[in-house]
């Protein structure tokens, strides 16, 4: 018979280190799942090691492809293999907990389609570095949009869910889980999302993750010369201005959780405790005592006019597009901080 569950994992140049990997998903106390194994091309001895592996549990199989530099294709190639009722993700240098799939297919075995889990961040020296806070497991289409919200090795689906969304896409701009998350969403597909910490995710800036470039924008004002933008860019990075704009976007928060939930669209984690009244508590606790005033704001010359921007961690301009108008809609108390502190006329709305 076919296993309820299966795993994949894309993988390059990972030598003995996978087999931690591996090695947390041969502990899962749920037991019927199959593990492939895709080798993106690798070039050192992460094909003889998981063959090694394979050789130890049938239930581990190694599949090679050409070389792509990315997930995507070498996960597409996999999950054309998959056997399994359902899919569930994990990137070659993390580790799932033992209850990771039998939590997953409880939800599964409900009727979830799409389900994801929470996640811890940790060093290869094992100093854990975060925490996922509860508030990022609390789902809608629109957070979707606005926030990648948890990655691969978290998510799971159901077979051929994937495919019929036009599956991984490849792109040199990375965030290929975040493109697929919000590709389930616009095709009507719900996030079933469990509080549980079952994941842990490698924290290293040498990985993919910390060197991929942001393309794209989200334009907040724009200006006829260089000089003008640069004082927008000071008065905005004004430290003195930090508690005005924390205090905006605590309301902003708020406001936008308390329409969704009374529209009863909010999807709250299974775990959650106190219901649609802990929003408040929990969005307060997310955003603690520190703030910021717009980092990482930069100065674009477009020829006809200069804009002030901040870059956006998304695959496609339609994508940064979409954030861009969906931010001007719900965050109006920031955008009013903007218009307070900018000059008249030159914050877009």
């Amino acid at each position: 018979m076919p296993p309820r569950i299966t795993v994949i994992c894309p993988t390059y140049n990972r030598s003995k280190a996978i087999l931690s990997t591996l090695e947390s998903v041969r502990a899962q106390r749920m037991r019927d799942w199959e593990l492939l194994v895709v080798s993106d091309a690798s070039d050192d001895d992460t094909d003889a090691v998981v063959a090694g592996a394979a050789a130890q549990d049938s239930r581990i199989r190694l599949l090679r492809t050409r070389r792509f530099g990315s997930q995507s294709g070498p996960t597409n190639i996999a999950l054309d293999e998959a056997r399994g009722e359902f899919i569930a993700y994990l990137d070659h240098d993390d580790l799932w907990e033992p209850g990771h799939l039998a939590g997953m297919w409880e939800a599964f075995e409900g009727g979830a389609r799409w389900v994801a889990t929470r996640a811890r961040k940790m060093t290869e020296a094992g100093t854990v570095t975060s925490t996922a806070h509860p508030l990022s497991l609390v789902w809608h289409p629109e957070i979707q949009l606005m926030s990648p919200l948890f990655e691969n090795s978290c998510a799971g689906h159901a077979a051929g869910l994937a495919q019929r969304v036009g599956g991984w896409r490849e792109s040199p701009v990375g965030l290929e889980d975040w493109d697929l998350w919000l590709r389930f969403a616009d095709a009507g597909e719900r996030c079933t999302t469990l509080l549980d910490r079952t994941v842990t995710l490698l924290d290293d800036p040498r990985t993919r993750t910390h060197s991929l470039e942001r393309q794209f924008t989200q334009e907040i004002a724009r200006f006829e010369t260089p000089r003008a933008a640069r004082a927008a860019y000071r008065a905005l990075s004004d430290a003195r201005l930090q508690a005005r704009e924390l205090a905006a976007t605590r309301l902003d928060l708020l406001e936008w959780y308390g329409r969704l939930a009374e529209r009863g669209e909010l999807v709250l984690p299974r775990g959650w405790q106190g219901g649609t009244g802990a929003l408040e508590a929990a969005v307060e606790d997310a955003l603690g005592v520190g703030g910021t005033v717009w980092k990482g704001l930069a100065i674009v010359d477009r020829g006809t006019h200069v804009s002030l921007c901040v870059p956006l961690s998304t695959m496609t301009a339609e994508h940064a597009d979409r954030y861009t108008r969906c931010f001007r809609a719900t965050m109006r108390h920031q955008m009013a901080f903007l218009e307070d502190v900018l000059p008249d006329g030159s914050v877009l709305r």
